[in-house]
């Protein structure tokens, strides 16, 4: 307070009050005036002045001035309950207002009554008549504070008005009571969502509504479950809770009806809800009505194991079936057991539900199912099984099913089943076809084991022919079958000739099976037979394997039995098998007809077995007829073998052996045969009697390649001259592989003439001879044969240039044979010895331009002046030349462009790129670059208009202001941060800002542009850059987050002002990073708020609580967060630092914490009385713990009465703890609850008596003694009266406990201690009621009317 103003002299005058110091002043002279001034100026110590003052104007008696100092005391300090109480104790003039009345409408006149003093009106108002419409103006007027209590008093009167002051007080709790007991349900939901979370603090636990709603209207209750569901979800009250709820009250139609409404998908969230509904239904209702629900179809998610169990109980044995299957297909286990049962207990009606679940399930379930059936009752349930199989064999396992069948004895319905598996399905196990024969066998069906031994190849032929042979077949053939298939010819001709039945085996052979012909030959053959009937038997079957017939003779040495049938095949038929053939050849050997079996030989060659054939003859001394087989069968060993030179008729066959060697014209066949000595004898027959006659070409060259491996080239040197140069009818004179080999040969034995030899010839391959003859060193030979071939001058020219190394020659050769390929080998020998300009004159001889690329690489390599310029010619000859490819081209131009410019020739550079080319110019371009030739690079460039390259060139020259004209026409981004990032470095700062302007819109590119001006120590400017991102046209959120991390770690007084501003804006975990490593912690808090991350602004905070911590801040996000345990750090966090704001933070974050937990906190600090208002708001949960806190503060304070109050509400505590903390206290009061809690709570009337006789309380001992329900303690209690003196307590404990009470103890007492006045209404009571108890029947009682007398 103050005031401003001007002297007379112009000057300004400003002065100040000081209040405090006024104050003191006034009270010394108007203390009524100092009172107005401090309470108007809220001066600290006012509201003690006010106090004071109203205190003596109490005691003066001024009521008046008591009333207008209350009211207007600052903060209505002294508006309070004694207040009240004060102006209550004034007492009334008749015909007047009483003093509290006065003070309540003088309140009125102006303002409204605070809560208090509102419960004290209407405590007044309501007992008089129009009290309660007087009430309810003012409630609507809002001149009354609503309260609890208000609405307590209010609630018999007027609902609706009760519920409005319970709205306003913030008693949702018992708003919400009287909206469920007035059935008002929608209402009340509706208020609920009204109130929000303001009452979603205070509200009851609906499950305890919906307890004491269910006692009264089931139906209501199930309908109001409903609504809470469907408005506010599971969690306001558990389903299943609320289910349990109805059905342990026997309301399940309503439990089921709750259910349903809350099913209305079919969801597998809702699987334990479907359970349970299922659940109650089969074991609280009817079966049929079960089976209804499930017929519905609308809820499919339940857990099908559970209510299959349930469901077998109740006698639903297929339904059962069918939920147990669907709890197999799901993966559940342990369902196997009920699946059989339930399927044997359905077995009636099994036909159909059985295929169908055989399909859906797995192959060992519905392998179960069947068997249980089968061994219940095989013949009954044997064609079920088998129908339903049927369709499902390849899922089920038929083996397991074949054992079933069996144990059973079902063959019949095996055979139906093995039927589809064998035939249809194509099974191959051997088990499977051995139980499908064994079905037919012996189910008598001899036609199908018949079929079954004849297809079949899978079955175990011992365990057949066991069940054959005991079942004593009438019709062979099914062993027959299962002999043949199986090869036991032993067995089936044996038991043909046990049984007599050799016809069926002739039946076999000619009509069925001709082919086993020989195996049943030999098998008669081993059982011996008559051989009549054996030869018989051959001649009957028309076709057969001979070979196997054969060889069974043979084996058995019966080969002339069947010497004619041999004969007869041989004669007679073209495709005879080779054994036969051979197994007569060797009768023939073996007979001595040496005439005849040479001949026999020699015609039926190759068709017999050669090796066999001979060595039969060997061992029979015939080396002729041995040779003559052996080569029939180009046996190369035994041939050899046989014309061994040590052998003593040897040289007889050598004719016969070259001939043989021709013949065969195996190189390694030659090789064995002139590798052994002596070998003089079979050279000479070879070159005088048979190569001279050879006019096969590959035979020839065969036999001159084993004479030439065998060292024999003298020889060879005779043959060949005469067969390709002295003979002029051979065919071989221009045959290239003969002049080949004689070359050679003649290198060999004649090497002085060997290029005579060459001259004559001409077909001889240049290349092959010539490398051979150059590995001899026969250089000239060589050169002499590629001069003389039509295409050898290039290699002619690099015999010279590569063996020779004669340049000379080499150019000479080149000149004379004038051949551009020539020029080019000699150019590429000159660049490979160095001679650069020699290369070149040898390109321009050739007229060449696929050496472009060579030369330029090698003049770079010495680039001379010389050579540039040599080089700058042929170029430019190459680029006028016709018929240069588009690459090639480009390639010339670019390195004539090149050439040039290092060259220096600027002029001659201007004028060709001047001119149409194909020179990649950004290339030469960019080899100048990296040269340092930058005149000439900036050249190029600006020609090609490489904007970014020129500008990089522009760089390095210097030339900053260029560079940023050649990056605006670049227009890229890479080139800006280019000319930026050197125009930094250079110190150009002004020149780096315009550059950059073009990067910052390129979120991207920002980070590196930030970090680039960091590191070069230019924060200022790069702020300002920034800032001027920031205030342009739409920046992107990577500026305004460079700037807040820029702000953290170098202007940090700017970061909470800025994030206030533009929080929003920034990537928020990025400017976290930055808050953290530069420990903004506040900043972080802010950060974490504003991205709605509670749980971490809680926990910066209590991280940090001296930077972070703010206390509306904090409560909000611990209004948010998520981490219960976060909470309970923050609530440590007031204990210890913010004790004064416990309690309003614990109001705050009351529904999100636990009770119990938070009190047990406060216990452990000693500072639960912080929190008393908030544990009072707390205790209707009705909690142990809250309540024993609370209990233990009453006690402390010494406060019975709340004590008193806080027992009878709230019930769970322990009560033994408190009784025994209570019974030594030094007030009397709580003894006396002490003395409660033994009697009420803890059974121990005895104890609560003795306490009570103690203090004198001897009413009390007198209810605890009834209460007790015990005779001995009743009359201990009169006796003790008595004893104390007391006959008047003794007569209340004859009324108060009469029914408890022995007539003869009372009666002894009253006349021990002569109180029998006492006693006399009691025993006339007692006697009275006696007496009623034995009357006659019809007997009345004098004072008893007549009801029959008229006058009555």
């Amino acid at each position: 307070a103050g005031f401003m103003g001007f002297t007379q002299g112009g000057d300004v005058v400003k002065a100040r009050v000081d209040l405090p110091a006024l104050v003191e002043r006034l009270r010394m002279t108007d203390p009524l005036l100092a009172l107005r001034v401090s309470g108007r100026a809220g001066l600290p110590g006012a509201a003690a002045l006010y106090a004071q003052e109203f205190k003596g104007l109490i005691s003066q008696g001024d009521v008046n001035g008591a009333i207008r100092v209350a009211i207007e005391s600052p903060a209505a300090s002294l508006r309070t309950l004694d207040t009240i109480r004060h102006f209550q104790g004034f007492p009334q003039i008749p015909g007047e207002p009483s003093v509290l009345m006065v003070y309540f409408n003088k309140i009125l006149e102006d303002g409204a009554l605070n809560a208090v003093e509102g419960v004290e009106l209407a405590k007044i108002v309501l007992l008089k008549q129009g009290g309660a419409k007087y009430i309810t103006e003012l409630v609507e007027k809002q001149k009354i504070e609503g309260s609890e209590e208000l609405g307590d008093r209010l609630r018999p009167l007027d609902a609706d008005l009760a519920l409005n002051v319970y709205r306003e007080a913030g008693c949702h709790g018992k708003a919400v009571r009287l909206l469920i007991e007035r059935q008002m349900f929608k209402e009340c939901l509706a208020y609920v969502k009204a109130t929000k979370r303001e009452a979603a603090a205070a509200l009851p636990d609906w499950l305890d509504l919906l307890t004491e709603l269910v006692a009264t209207n089931a139906e209501g209750a199930s309908e109001f479950a409903q609504l809470v569901y469907s408005d506010l979800g599971a969690a306001a009250a558990d389903p299943r809770a609320v289910v349990a709820l109805f059905v342990d009250r026997g309301c399940v139609k309503e439990a089921s009806g709750y259910l349903m409404a809350l099913l209305t998908r079919d969801d597998e969230a809702d699987e334990e809800l479907q359970t349970v509904l299922f659940e109650i239904n089969l074991l609280h209702t009817a079966p049929m009505q079960v089976e209804a629900l499930f017929g519905q179809g609308r809820y499919t998610k339940y857990d099908a194991k559970k209510i299959a169990v349930l469901c077998e109980k109740a006698g639903l044995h297929q339904r059962a079936l069918k939920l147990y299957c669907k709890a197999l297909m799901k993966g559940e286990g342990g369902v196997d057991d009920g699946i059989e049962r339930t399927a044997v207990a359905a077995a009636p009606t099994a036909p159909k539900w059985l295929p169908g679940i055989v399909r859906i399930l797995p192959s060992a379930s519905g392998f179960g199912i069947v068997r249980a059936l089968m061994l219940s009752s095989p013949r009954q349930n044997a064609p079920i099984c088998t129908e339903a199989v049927l369709p499902h064999l390849g899922k089920l396992d038929v083996k397991a099913l074949v054992g079933v069948f069996r144990e059973a004895k079902a063959f019949a319905a095996l055979f139906r089943i093995l039927a589809v598996v064998v035939r249809k399905d194509g099974s191959t196990d051997a088990d499977l076809h051995t139980a499908f024969a064994e079905a037919a066998i012996r189910s008598g069906n001899s036609e199908e084991a018949e079929a079954i031994t004849r297809t079949s190849d899978h079955y175990d032929p011992t365990a057949v022919l066991t069940l054959l042979g005991e079942s004593r077949l009438s019709d062979p053939w099914p062993y027959m079958n299962v002999c043949d298939k199986h090869g036991l010819w032993g067995e089936l001709v044996s038991y043909l000739i046990a049984t007599r039945n050799l016809r069926y085996l002739d039946l076999y052979l000619c009509e069925r099976a001709p082919q086993n012909t020989p195996k049943a030959v030999a098998a008669l053959f081993d059982a011996g037979a008559d051989e009549l009937y054996v030869s018989a038997l051959i001649g009957k079957v028309p076709a057969f394997p001979a070979g196997e017939l054969v060889e069974a003779a043979r084996a058995r040495g019966q080969l002339p039995l069947i010497t004619g049938w041999m004969e007869k095949e041989v004669a007679g038929e073209e495709d005879v098998e080779e054994v036969v053939y051979t197994a007569l050849g060797e009768r023939y050997i073996a007979a001595g007809a040496a005439g005849a079996a040479r001949k026999y030989l020699k015609e039926f060659a190759g068709k017999y077995a050669a090796a066999d054939v001979g060595r039969h003859a060997e061992a029979a001394g015939q080396a002729e007829l041995a040779f003559l087989a052996y080569a029939a069968g180009d046996l190369d060993r035994d041939v050899l073998r046989l014309t061994d030179p040590a052998q003593a008729r040897a040289a007889e066959l050598d004719t016969l052996l070259a001939e043989y060697l021709v013949r065969r014209g195996c190189q390694q066949l030659w090789a064995d045969a002139l590798a052994r000595t002596p070998r003089e004898s079979l050279v000479n027959a070879v070159v005088a009697h048979t190569l001279p006659k050879v006019r096969n070409a590959e035979r020839l060259s065969v036999a001159v390649k084993a004479f030439t491996q065998a060292g024999l080239p003298d020889k060879l040197t005779l043959v060949l001259e005469q067969l390709v140069l002295n003979d002029p009818s051979s065919p071989f004179r221009d045959n290239r592989y003969l002049q080949n080999l004689l070359i050679l040969t003649v290198t060999q034995t004649k090497p002085e003439q060997a290029m005579s030899y060459i001259k004559r010839m001409d077909q001889y391959d240049a290349d092959k001879v010539a490398s051979i003859l150059l590995k001899k060193d026969l250089k000239e030979e060589a050169l002499q044969l590629y001069k003389q071939a039509s295409h050898g001058q290039a290699k002619a020219m690099q015999l010279l240039i590569g063996t020779m190394k004669d340049l000379l020659r080499a150019k000479a050769y080149a000149m004379e044979a004038n051949s551009k390929e020539c020029w080019l080998l000699l150019a590429n020998a000159y660049f490979a010895c160095g001679n650069v300009l020699a290369a070149l004159d040898c390109l321009a001889q050739a007229q060449d331009t696929t050496l472009v690329r060579k030369a330029c690489a090698a003049v770079a390599e010495a680039r001379t002046p010389e050579l540039l310029n040599g080089l700058v010619a042929y170029l430019l000859a190459v680029h006028a030349a016709e018929g240069c490819d588009t690459a090639l081209l480009t390639y010339t131009d670019t390195e004539l462009v090149y050439a040039m410019a290092v060259a220096q020739q600027a002029a001659e550079l201007s004028q060709f790129i001047s001119q149409p080319n194909l020179a990649n110019l950004t290339q030469a371009g960019e080899r100048c670059y990296t040269q340092g030739l930058f005149d000439a690079a900036r050249t190029l460039f600006t020609a090609d208009r490489n904007f970014p390259r020129l500008a990089a060139t522009l760089i390095q020259q210097r030339q900053y202001l260029e560079a940023l004209d050649a990056a605006q026409k670049a227009c890229h981004i890479s080139t800006w941060k280019q000319v930026c990032f050197a125009c930094v470095d250079a110190g150009e700062l002004r020149f780096a800002q315009i550059a950059a302007q073009h990067i910052v819109p390129v979120a991207v590119e920002l980070d590196e542009l930030c970090r680039y001006f960091e590191r070069k120590g230019h924060i200022r400017e790069l702020a300002d850059l920034l800032r001027t991102g920031v205030a342009g046209e739409a920046p992107h959120i990577g500026l305004y987050t460079e700037l807040a991390t820029l702000y953290c770690q170098y202007d940090r007084p700017k970061v909470m002002g800025y994030l206030t501003a533009s929080g929003k804006k920034v990537n928020r975990a990025a400017v976290m990073r930055a808050c953290e490593e530069n420990h903004l912690w506040d900043e972080l808090r802010l950060l974490h708020t504003l991205n709605e991350d509670f749980d971490s602004a809680v926990t910066t905070t209590l991280d940090h609580p001296a930077c972070a911590w703010d206390h509306a801040a904090f409560v909000s996000a611990c209004q948010g967060a998520t981490i219960v345990d976060l909470l309970y750090n923050a609530v440590q966090l007031y204990v210890s630092e913010h004790p004064a704001l416990l309690d309003e933070f614990l109001c705050a974050i009351s529904h999100r914490v636990s009770c119990d937990t938070v009190v047990a906190m406060l216990q452990r600090e000693d500072c639960a009385a912080l929190a008393k208002d908030w544990m009072l708001s707390v205790q209707k949960v009705n909690s142990l713990v809250v309540n024993s806190c609370i209990n233990d503060l009453h006690i402390e304070e010494e406060d019975y009465v709340a004590l008193k109050a806080s027992l009878t509400t709230y019930r769970n505590f322990d009560p033994h703890y408190l009784a025994g903390h209570l019974a030594a206290h030094p007030l009397m009061e709580m003894r006396r609850i002490a003395a409660y809690l033994f009697a009420r709570s803890c059974g121990r009337h005895q104890t609560a008596i003795d306490m009570s006789l103690r203090d004198k309380l001897y009413q009390d001992a007198v209810e605890y003694a009834h209460a007790s329900g015990d005779t001995g303690t009743v009359n201990a209690l009169m006796e003790r009266f008595l004893e104390l003196g007391l006959p008047e307590c003794f007569a209340a404990v004859l009324y108060t406990c009469y029914d408890i009470t022995e007539p003869d103890v009372a009666l002894e007492l009253a006349w021990r201690h002569k109180v029998p006045d006492l006693l006399m209404p009691y025993l006339c009571q007692v006697l009275k009621e006696l007496w009623a108890a034995r009357r006659p029947a019809g007997t009345k009682d004098q004072a008893e009317p007549d009801a029959s007398d008229p006058s009555v």
